[in-house]
């Protein structure tokens, strides 16, 4: 099975964006949310239909650009027929389909009639082009590369991947002003020391290694210092700066250096937001105050000291973090901190223990106090016969120091919705905690064995309670 770790805090955004004349609320948002995109990997087969409805509106111009490696057609969509141009593409690392949920999230609302008023207040000034799916080998696929293996925003130098030329050749032919450049990051990057994700990063791109700042960087810098009252908002201490260091290969970087001004924007994970839908709500509203200011050139009053406010992005977070378990060897107690890292969207749907020791500098997903509570490794429960798993036996197993069950799985009749481990694939840890080693194990005291991790997830057993199960 897989996994989903709960990315995210239960945060209602208010959506006080101005569009047009009237505010945007929750609801509304929710009228232009496109259905079928709210999970975790977005391919070519989701948005095709999209495409072939989109099409049909005279409001936008479809352009095949070419196909990727293996065939699959990359499109522009235009729009808009103002002198300004602006380019915007997402899921150029196949496993990050965020921006182009909220892409479609953006058409639909456009396609309003609703919105005429405000479409057409910033399409005399505008024309926006878009890429909405630059990697979709990548995207069924559901990695970061495309069919060749290679990075396409490692590749605007070298120009070997057919998806990355298409790229090029379309930021040439459009020569546009502004350009948004859409990803996902790490879900583990922290909003500066705020022991938060950061659910929305951005970054003004360098155009050369001395990371100068000219008119058309900016201009970017001052895109990013004019959302960011918005974004705090919205979930405050939760924005982060990626850092500017000039990286050659990089289509953000090189575009900087055509005069470009380049935002990248970076959707993050978010606490009890599985498939990042938060920054998915977020993008949108970036994207519709980005084209209000930029049809009314509002942005250039914003002051690039709060660019500057923004924190950088640290490794600060963790899935899940367990504090001040006591771990006992060779008679010398200590009170130690165990992180642990789930196989999101993975294969094996194995968590593994990342780290172990004074974590404090680190915030979690997921968190638990276990002070009072004893390391004490579990056993391996053999099935040699057909076992009836009730809730009520497997407590009892719990306690009596059985973490997971070995042998065929056909004798294991589980008739339990709490989280159960058989035949782990990692090794379960022993005498001590081991990193890389499952994150499977009892934490006890003087009454006995009181909770269960089992892969990755705290079981009461006492009450068969799961204390963050994943999904909510």
């Amino acid at each position: 099975m897989k996994w989903l770790i709960t990315l995210g805090l239960s945060v209602g955004l208010s959506m006080g964006l101005q569009a047009g004349a009237s505010a945007m609320t929750v609801e509304e948002f929710d009228v232009y949310k496109q259905p079928g995109l709210d999970k975790p990997v977005i391919s070519f087969e989701d948005i095709r239909p999209l495409i072939e409805q989109h099409r049909q509106n005279p409001l936008f111009a479809f352009t095949k650009l070419g196909s990727s490696l293996q065939g699959t057609p990359i499109y522009q969509i235009k729009m808009g027929r103002g002198d300004t141009k602006v380019f915007a593409w997402s899921q150029m690392h196949g496993d990050e389909p965020t921006a182009t949920a909220a892409v479609f999230d953006l058409l639909k609302y456009i396609s309003d009639d609703a919105q005429s008023e405000w479409r057409d207040s910033w399409m005399e000034h505008i024309t926006l082009y878009i890429i909405p799916m630059v990697n979709p080998d990548g995207a069924v696929a559901n990695t970061r590369v495309n069919a060749q293996g290679i990075d396409i925003n490692r590749d605007a130098l070298a120009l070997q991947s057919p998806e990355g030329r298409i790229l090029m050749d379309a930021a040439k032919r459009i020569q546009p002003h502004y350009g948004f450049n859409l990803h996902d990051q790490n879900r583990f990057h922290a909003a500066g020391d705020a022991k938060n994700p950061a659910t929305i990063s951005l970054l003004a791109p360098a155009y050369n290694e001395a990371r100068d700042i000219n008119e058309s960087r900016k201009r970017a810098m001052q895109l990013i210092a004019y959302i960011k009252p918005l974004i705090d908002a919205e979930i405050p201490n939760h924005l982060g700066r990626y850092d500017d260091t000039y990286s050659i290969r990089s289509f953000g970087d090189t575009f900087s250096s055509m005069g470009i001004s380049t935002v990248l924007v970076e959707a993050g994970g978010h606490r009890g937001d599985d498939n990042r839908q938060v920054p998915r709500r977020l993008n949108f509203l970036m994207y519709v105050k980005w084209l209000d200011a930029i049809a009314s050139g509002s942005y250039r009053n914003a002051d690039l000291a709060d660019h500057d406010a923004i924190p950088f992005n640290q490794r600060g977070m963790k899935d899940v973090v367990l504090s001040n378990v006591t771990l006992t060897l060779h008679n010398q107690p200590a009170l130690v901190d165990v992180a642990f890292e789930l196989d999101v969207y993975g294969t094996s749907g194995q968590a593994r223990i990342d780290d172990i020791g004074d974590l404090s500098i680190f915030g979690g997903y997921h968190t638990f106090d276990a002070e009072g509570l004893h390391y004490k490794p579990g056993k391996a429960f053999e099935l040699t016969e057909s076992v009836q798993l009730t809730v009520d036996r497997y407590l009892a197993l719990l306690r009596d120091g059985y973490s997971h069950f070995t042998g065929d799985a056909e004798l294991l009749d589980n008739q339990t919705e709490l989280p159960v481990l058989l035949n782990p694939q990692r090794r379960v840890p022993a005498e001590q905690l081991v990193r890389q080693r499952s994150a499977t194990f009892l934490l006890s005291n003087e009454q006995g064995v009181q909770y269960a991790v089992v892969n990755g997830q705290v079981i009461n057993t006492q009450t068969a309670e799961v204390l963050y199960p994943f999904g909510t």
